[in-house]
């Protein structure tokens, strides 16, 4: 991955806020799709990106519950002729070299998407239910956050509120006083977001099974918030 100043890997990452949704450019410019969702596999016992995924497979996924299979199943049914047709494409995070408003690949995109093989994924991450310490339910999984670490972006904690996925538009991470957005809009979003809180990874339970998250402690809350 390049070290670029403006390269957002260089540091913490918001895994929806920076990359779902972001274009895919290949090393000459040249677009291969989106970022729907993005690839995590589970590497030394942490949650690692390890790919990201393109294509109406992986953005259909992201809806969730009955209607996200219902739509997989009708995408599957449109060309059964297709091999691995419900199977999103995939571009493995080596291949990644920067992010700023859009991924840049250090590669041509000739050759370069494969079928994803069926890991855990960041979509399926938010929107978990999770349940505090004494097994109340307390908010959802709005964010993942990934921190650079020997090469690698492992997941170190979880945004944890009331809202959806992406809604704090990462005023969560900038403090009250700061120019990031209009002054008016961050008030607001921090306002309707003021429950939400950070949870350590190591403090986090995830079951896929169940689609919940279980706290072994008490969150704490990132600064900038307005609320006490």
């Amino acid at each position: 991955m390049s070290g670029d100043l403006d390269n957002r890997l260089s540091g913490p990452i918001d895994g929806a806020l920076h990359l779902l949704d972001r274009q895919l450019l290949d090393s000459e410019g040249r677009m291969l799709g989106k970022v729907d969702d993005v690839e995590l596999s589970e590497i030394d016992g942490r949650l690692t990106i390890t790919g990201l995924l393109t294509g109406p497979e992986a953005l259909l996924d992201r809806f969730g519950g009955r209607l996200g299979r219902i739509l997989g199943e009708r995408w599957g049914q449109l060309r059964v002729s297709e091999p691995d047709r419900t199977r999103p494409w995939r571009v493995d995070v080596a291949d990644v070299d920067r992010l700023d408003s859009a991924v840049h690949l250090a590669v041509r995109r000739e050759g370069v998407l494969r079928r994803d093989r069926e890991r855990l994924r960041l979509g399926r991450l938010t929107g978990m239910d999770v349940e505090g310490a004494d097994g109340q339910r307390i908010g959802r999984v709005l964010d993942a956050r990934f921190e650079p670490e020997s090469g690698r972006l492992v997941l170190c904690s979880l945004v944890v509120g009331h809202g959806r996925p992406g809604t704090l538009l990462g005023y969560d991470r900038h403090g009250r006083g700061s120019a990031h957005g209009p002054w008016l809009l961050r008030a607001i979003v921090l306002a309707l977001h003021r429950h939400t809180a950070i949870v350590a990874a190591e403090d986090a339970g995830i079951s896929w099974a169940d689609a919940t998250v279980r706290l072994r402690s008490e969150p704490t809350r990132p600064p900038g918030h307005p609320f006490r």
